[in-house]
């Protein structure tokens, strides 16, 4: 037997034992019922017969508390909360009734989040912190909302929460530093995110945060030995691999950068920019038959990777098969930046040879 069920029997064992009251025959009979059904597990069938107990009598506390415990565990956790507040209401274990509408709010809430309802969530949230004060995982959560709804002040101020109530939480450090990095305040967020990891040194996404920003400041040789740390923690951490060679084809250490890369690949296989990096390094160290299978893989996981189109307009002309250069010119021309350059290109290998 689960926790869960344990915890709803025992409560409804302290349920037989509240003081009798003054209820409508029909309804204790129904709650009779509904009490053995309980103890024999059958959820389901319990709940419809507490549900006939509280419509015959609408004062019928210890029915409402037993149909709560009875939705609660079916997770229909809009008919527990409300058969709880009636119990509540009724004076039925307010004592228990609060930390057991705190989790199901935060529970619905969670739902709610998955869902995508995110002032729905905010509002369910909210109100399993007035029974259950201070939990950092519901402001952490709350936050996550906030930010679905594009509002970043309140997503920060949030996550903020989360951290005050529980400093040793990671998550909403990684959270805040991701809106920050955003907004471009790159040393807030650096130090942010060395928070995260500070208090989890495992936590690989603000490993990663901090690189970004590392990268989007030019601290490329920071970028090599930060990720050089975070794949020796995590072995198999594909963003890690990917990040490290990007700064090291950046440095033009392709050499280097062709073995994390193709880590990235194999890790990640249907990420198109791991294989476009790894191109790139192909490209970087001469190697230009690689740096065409690369690229083509890059291309057929991501349409109009205008990037990788390039890339293989370059590798193909320098293999000598200009038809093939010519396509892929052809198709990068389409991104603005490239234009130019593939025009170039093109106008190159149009030119009579000798001239």
């Amino acid at each position: 037997m689960t926790y869960r069920h344990l915890l709803s029997l025992s409560l409804l064992i302290l349920t037989a034992a509240l003081p009798a009251r003054a209820q409508d025959p029909a309804a204790i009979e129904h709650y009779r019922t509904g009490y053995e059904l309980l103890k024999n597990r059958n959820y389901r069938n319990a709940a419809i017969e507490l549900e006939q107990a509280v419509l015959v009598d609408s004062t019928y506390g210890a029915a409402f508390y037993a149909l709560a415990q009875a939705n609660k565990v079916l997770n229909e956790y809009p008919k527990a909360i409300d058969a709880f507040e009636k119990a509540r209401e009724l004076g039925i274990f307010p004592e228990r009734i609060g930390p057991e509408l705190a989790q199901l709010y935060h529970k619905s809430a969670i739902m709610l989040y998955q869902q995508r309802k995110y002032r729905e969530a905010i509002a369910s949230f909210e109100k399993s912190l007035v029974d259950g004060p201070g939990n950092a995982k519901a402001y952490f959560a709350m936050g996550l909302c906030y930010n679905g709804l594009k509002d970043t002040d309140k997503a920060k101020q949030t996550f903020s929460k989360a951290i005050k109530a529980d400093s040793q939480y990671a998550k909403p450090y990684k959270a805040l530093g991701d809106l920050q990095r955003r907004a471009r305040d790159y040393g807030p967020a650096a130090e942010t995110y060395r928070k995260a990891i500070a208090v989890d040194s495992t936590f690989m996404d603000a490993y990663g945060g901090l690189a970004q920003v590392m990268m989007d400041t030019e601290e490329l040789e920071g970028t090599v030995t930060l990720m050089g740390k975070a794949v020796g923690i995590d072995p198999k951490y594909a963003t890690g691999y990917l990040l490290l060679g990007t700064a090291l084809n950046s440095l033009g250490r392709q050499h280097e950068a062709v073995d994390p890369l193709r880590r990235a690949a194999a890790l990640q296989p249907k990420n198109a920019k791991a294989h476009y990096r790894l191109g790139e390094a192909y490209y970087g160290k001469g190697d230009y038959r690689d740096a065409v299978e690369a690229g083509k893989k890059a291309a057929r996981l991501e349409r109009n990777y205008h990037a990788a189109e390039l890339l293989l307009g370059d590798a193909y002309n320098k293999i000598g098969q200009t038809e093939d250069a010519r396509t892929w010119y052809t198709r990068a021309m389409q991104n603005s930046r490239f234009r130019d350059y593939c025009k170039h290109q093109l106008e190159e290998l149009d030119r009579p040879q000798g001239q």
